[in-house]
């Protein structure tokens, strides 16, 4: 299929998310340029959003409805969106979400003229609320696309060790969602994670940057609250996410580089946040710091140099003379100007 006969299917979890479930809905069921398909798979809510649902389906004629009779949690939730797929190209759009105006047929446009291309995704801009986004945050020109081959973009996740998508920008194609497999509940919190990686083992992904092609909202109650990891928890899930996708790629020859590096940059994050937890005001820094220097030395036994010297200074100083202390500044000041650079190189070349 081409152009405007390609059949875009969003599927939209919903539970307790009735003051912005029409917003979201709306903003895919008058995309343009594409046939979009939208199914909303009711987890069960208890705030209105069944009865919005309903109201919903019954107003758009392309609006199909799933209701669950018992929440079964999110990822059960999302594999049950996966099971409602008509389309050729699939979105997940969480229902505190918006898609931009164009951004489907810009995504599917690409994707019908490169077959090669598993999913893309682009920029996306966090907000609060609808009425407050400035025209100007969604004018931008659409630039050049970039193609990554998926070994080189695992390549790139596993350097970089972050989830470099939202989820809300990212189109699919259908075909290469259903070799991937469903949504991994071994991984809670970073599913998601695991998912793109599987999907770029089996195909290519491209970054549309310049136009923001969908909107993620920030706010008191969104679901992934509920997990609110410490450094130490953050981080062994995102190995998790890591370790599990390993597991489906035994027998690809770039396994054991991609294992490799992910140990390496997942143990200097933990090296680097046992530094800063070890300074902690709360009393429970040492505790958490020694944890963290653990894990690191399960992921990637290899000490730095220096390591063991700086660490008998901090002791010997305890943490709140080491929270100040002149040498240990510079890598704290290194460590900001690192990730401001990873923001920006993320939003240049999608990772």
């Amino acid at each position: 299929m081409m152009g405007t006969h390609s059949v875009v299917t969003v599927t939209i979890p919903s539970y307790n998310y009735a003051r912005y479930l029409r917003e979201c809905v709306e903003s895919a069921v008058h995309q343009e340029g594409v046939e979009v398909d939208v199914v909303i798979v009711e987890n069960a809510s208890t705030d209105g959003s069944v009865e919005l649902a309903r109201q919903l389906r019954d107003e758009y004629p392309n609006v199909r409805l799933v209701e669950h009779a018992d929440n079964h949690g999110i990822i059960c939730s999302l594999n049950r969106c996966r099971d409602e797929i008509r389309g050729d190209y699939v979105v997940l759009l969480c229902a505190d979400d918006c898609l931009t105006p164009g951004s489907l047929a810009r995504s599917v446009a690409f994707m019908d003229a490169h077959p090669n291309v598993g999913m893309t995704y682009g920029p996306v801009i966090v907000f609060s609320e609808l009425s407050k986004v400035k025209p100007s945050q969604l004018a931008a020109a659409p630039g050049p696309a970039k193609i990554y081959p998926g070994a080189e973009w695992i390549d790139r996740v596993c350097r970089a060790r972050e989830n470099p998508i939202y989820t809300p920008e990212v189109v699919m194609r259908t075909s290469t969602l259903a070799v991937a497999g469903r949504l991994d509940p071994a991984c809670p919190h970073t599913s998601d994670l695991n998912m793109w990686l599987r999907m770029a083992s089996y195909a290519d992904v491209a970054y549309l940057p310049g136009q923001t092609l969908a909107m993620f909202r920030q706010h008191e109650t969104n679901h992934s609250n509920a997990y609110e990891g410490s450094a130490l928890s953050t981080i062994e899930q995102k190995w998790v996410a890591f370790s599990a996708f390993l597991d489906t790629v035994a027998d690809r020859p770039e396994r054991a580089r991609w294992d490799t590096m992910v140990r390496r940059t997942l143990a200097r994050e933990a090296r680097y946040s046992a530094s800063r937890a070890y300074v902690k005001a709360n009393g429970a820094g040492p505790e958490e710091s020694q944890q963290l220097l653990d894990l690191a030395a399960v992921l990637d036994p290899t000490r730095p140099s220096g390591e063991s010297l700086s660490w008998r200074v901090r002791r010997s100083l305890g943490p709140s003379r080491s929270r100040t202390f002149p040498l240990f500044l510079p890598r704290l000041v290194l460590s900001r100007l690192q990730r401001v650079a990873a923001e920006k190189r993320r939003v240049r070349s999608g990772v």
